[in-house]
């Protein structure tokens, strides 16, 4: 199965979705599965946090869970051993399968295991029951595999049990490991790679940098300047370039924020801790802090991860103006551009595209337009509703209706002439590719 998220021409692996990301929108199909009580299969790289992602979601969810390393068991550790009362046969089932109460059963290394474990596995899994045990009603059995490649010695699974499932091809994250990490306080070297290098975890995977982050918290200060312990050490968990580049960035060890930088996106308000925070960085002269927040968000703002956290009512806009009001002009403008062109975000803004292509001349959208314009904090609501805009022209659905009507091409002429240059450009270009002319007022 591929697991990089592209697609094999022929196969029908190109007619499977994209790998999800490790972060909050995987957390939303586990919690949706988990009320549903399906069972869940995640397929990716070892090393990329699935199994962290699910004691996570448990949390989340204010339930138990449960973990068993299949690779590691032998039939009776979750079959049981035979036992015989009243001359018939039963199976005294490990005391670590659940009996009771709520909660999410791990079941990791699935196709690592050995047949015989797979097997018993597998029933517990679709069917809920090993023998006369059956899986409570609170509980939800959730597998890791890996990828059926080269890099790893696994037991294919049969194609018709892997149908039974929920699959999720996952993959890691940059943006939502650099959140988790930040606030699991690693080493302030790490952090500084993962705001910096984007195919940081591609030749590495989370867990190995967090492996990296505990060794480089335990040298003291007169070992961190020798160089040849350093690379004799973390050449230990990394590859030599990648050692290289971390010693290279040691002189920005100094700086560590300690904030998650999430909450900027929902809790920031004028008076709040957070805002004394970050304008006491502004007050110090303290412009790397500002740097690495403005480093974190950015990629987070443009990602498919921020329009989950808005789902979740963990971004407001009310937020996010609050916060960038704070920041230097060039940072603010960096930030409102990465949120303006995410269509995932789109929904946010109370201008809907069917505002734009209908007597908008005189409307209220004009108006809110023009009122948008003059708020050089708040123009990042005008990229938006361009975004949505763009998305609704290009649907095919819509395509053909739009080129022919003449009130919409005339809207779009006007609402050309209201936008930003930025904005307007973008939208221009959208038109010229499908072949739409706007009637310029």
């Amino acid at each position: 199965m591929a697991t990089s998220g592209t697609a094999k021409t022929g196969s029908t692996d190109s007619l499977r979705p994209l790998a999800v990301p490790i972060g909050p929108r995987l957390e939303r199909i586990v919690e949706v599965a988990y009320r549903a009580r399906r069972p869940v299969l995640l397929s990716g790289p070892t090393g990329v946090g699935k199994s962290e992602i699910i004691r996570r979601v448990a949390g989340n969810l204010g339930v138990d869970v449960t973990v068993l390393d299949l690779s590691l068991l032998e039939p009776p550790d979750l079959v049981g051993l035979p036992v015989v009362v009243d001359g018939r046969t039963q199976y005294a089932l490990p005391s670590i399968l659940p009996r009771e109460g709520n909660g999410i059963l791990l079941l990791e290394e699935l196709n690592r295991a050995e047949r015989y474990i797979q097997q018993p596995a597998l029933q517990l899994l679709s069917a809920r029951r090993l023998h006369e045990y059956e899986l409570p009603e609170g509980w939800v059995c959730i597998a890791t595999v890996n990828p059926q490649t080269a890099e790893y010695h696994v037991t294919a699974l049969d194609k018709a049990l892997r149908a039974r499932f929920l699959e999720v091809n996952v993959r890691a994250d940059r943006a939502s490991w650099l959140a988790w990490a930040t606030m699991q306080g690693l080493h302030p070297g790490i952090l500084a790679m993962a705001q910096t290098h984007e195919r940081m975890l591609d030749d590495v995977p989370p867990r190995t940098w967090t492996y990296a982050s505990q060794l480089l918290s335990a040298f003291t200060k007169e070992e961190l300047a020798d160089g040849t312990l350093l690379r004799d050490a973390l050449g230990g968990y990394l590859p030599a370039a990648w050692v290289e580049t971390l010693l290279a960035s040691q002189g920005s060890w100094g700086g560590k924020i300690g904030l998650d930088v999430r909450a900027l996106l929902s809790s920031y308000t004028a008076g709040s801790d957070l805002a004394k925070e970050v304008r006491g960085y502004k007050e110090q002269g303290q412009t790397d802090r500002i740097d690495e927040i403005v480093t974190r968000l950015a990629p987070l703002l443009a990602g498919p991860e921020a329009g989950v956290l808005a789902a979740q009512k963990n971004f407001t806009l009310a937020s996010f103006e609050a916060f960038i009001a704070d920041l230097p002009g060039d940072h603010r403008e960096k930030l409102q551009d990465a949120l303006g062109e995410n269509a995932t975000l789109a929904s946010l803004v109370d201008i809907d595209p069917t505002d734009l292509l209908g007597g908008y001349s005189g409307s209220a959208a004009q108006k809110k337009v023009a009122a948008l314009r003059g708020e050089p904090g708040k123009r990042h609501r005008i990229s938006l509703a361009v975004t949505a805009l763009c998305a609704f022209i290009e649907s095919p659905a819509r395509l053909a209706d739009l080129k022919r009507s003449n009130v919409a091409r005339t809207c779009l002429g006007h609402v050309l002439v209201d936008l930003p240059e930025k904005d307007a450009v973008r939208l221009a270009t959208v038109l010229r590719r499908v072949g739409i002319t706007p009637v310029r007022p």
